[in-house]
């Protein structure tokens, strides 16, 4: 098939089914924002897996689309259930000077994470902030569990130049 029949293919597959998806994500997840990334991660897994969506009718397409973005959006869902879970399970400390210091050491280190590449923020996010394994997280993204720890290596390693460079700056 070529590049060209298969970008049709999958305007008109996205075109025809990208309500009952938003509809879909957006009933579970009531936000927008994530109901539109439910869909587009859909979507992306669509084109990793074209040739398996070409073989099927356009009812089992629009059923299976369906289900990937039930799929993810129940991973989102669950995803902030853990992050609220943690919090809620965190001791509370008597000092409170010592949780200001470890919520601004927490929101130093989300900011930064903004700053990596998109690929190693994805990973960073889904670790240090949503508490996803490394595991969970090859398998969320579709990742080897390798590729997943030598990219959670670089982000690191990229966090501690980040922050060894706004010490350098902050003095």
């Amino acid at each position: 098939m070529s590049k060209l029949s298969k970008k049709k293919f999958l305007e008109r597959l996205y075109k025809a089914n990208k309500q009952l998806m938003y509809k879909t994500a957006y009933s579970l997840l009531h936000n927008p924002e994530q109901a539109e990334d439910a869909v587009q991660e859909a979507f992306l897994r669509v084109i990793k897996n074209f040739s398996k969506f070409f073989s099927f009718s356009c009812n089992e397409n629009t059923s299976y689309l369906v289900i990937i973005v039930r799929g993810i959006s129940l991973n989102m869902l669950n995803a902030g259930k853990r992050t609220t879970e943690l919090l809620d399970e965190i001791p509370a400390v008597d000092n409170i000077e010592e949780t200001v210091h470890s919520d601004i050491a927490f929101e130093q280190i989300v900011r930064n994470i903004d700053k990596l590449t998109p690929a190693l923020k994805d990973i960073a996010t889904l670790l240090w902030v949503k508490n996803f394994s490394e595991g969970e997280i090859a398998e969320l993204l579709d990742m080897n569990i390798n590729t997943v720890r030598s990219s959670v290596a670089r982000a690191r390693k990229q966090l501690k130049q980040i922050i060894a460079e706004e010490f350098d700056n902050d003095k």
